[in-house]
């Protein structure tokens, strides 16, 4: 019951609260794209997904039925299986990254393809140091929040729900809070939200997905233009 109630409550929290925050931050940034504004997107993004990651870690310490392995905190029992896919996975990367980025074609694509969020890209090496903070929370915290525990708690409600609807509406969820990035956002990160959920169920662990995760939202950064000189701000030089 107590797994119940809060989760209802984190639920409630992450459909009617947290994407609108997310829209408070980012409308500054979409009107000014100024590194200023960016950075504290940034330390927002941080700052609020390892305070909620940390709620949650608090609540199962407390929790008398709820433990780290039912949200998925620990590791596969098939763990030199999914190494491998993983292994195979970062060689299907380097490969986009060597062969396919330098095709003409594929690379305006894919230019085209991060046209909707261009404002979220490090223009500057302290962005950039910041941008790879953001990523490697994401894939972390998302995957906790998200598949880890909002699976968990679908699958813990008195109505029993079917595994293909326990994805769809966890990662619907997690589509949603993407919303500042518009419905094209919402439904790319959706379609990438059940991709986590099927990896995180086959394996019993968040350990692929989270890898995963962070891959995907380094891609940004790997495939983002170079950083003019002039934008090169150092550490010292913002102190």
């Amino acid at each position: 019951m107590t797994t119940i109630i809060f989760g209802s409550l984190l639920i409630a929290f992450l459909i009617f609260i947290y994407p609108f925050l997310d829209i408070k931050y980012t409308k500054p940034l979409k009107e000014k794209k100024d590194s200023k504004s960016r950075l504290r997107y940034y330390k927002f993004a941080i700052s609020s997904e390892w305070l909620v990651v940390l709620v949650i870690m608090a609540f199962v310490l407390i929790s008398p039925i709820t433990d780290f392995e039912s949200i998925g905190i620990t590791m596969s029992e098939n763990l030199e299986q999914y190494i491998g896919m993983i292994i195979g996975f970062l060689v299907g990367v380097a490969f986009l990254v060597l062969v396919l980025m330098r095709i003409p074609i594929f690379k305006i694509r894919q230019e085209k393809s991060i046209e909707t969020i261009d404002y979220l890209l490090p223009t500057n090496k302290l962005e950039r140091k910041w941008s790879v903070l953001v990523a490697i929370t994401a894939g972390i915290c998302e995957e906790i929040i998200y598949r880890g525990f909002v699976i968990h708690y679908l699958a813990s409600l008195p109505v029993e729900l079917e595994q293909i609807y326990i994805l769809i509406i966890s990662a619907t969820i997690f589509g949603f809070a993407h919303a500042y990035q518009g419905w094209k956002g919402v439904i790319l990160t959706g379609l990438a939200g059940y991709v986590f959920g099927n990896a995180y169920l086959m394996t019993g662990s968040l350990l692929f997905p989270i890898i995963l995760h962070i891959i995907i939202d380094m891609r940004a950064f790997l495939f983002n233009k170079p950083i003019p000189k002039e934008n090169n701000i150092s550490l010292q030089e913002t102190i």
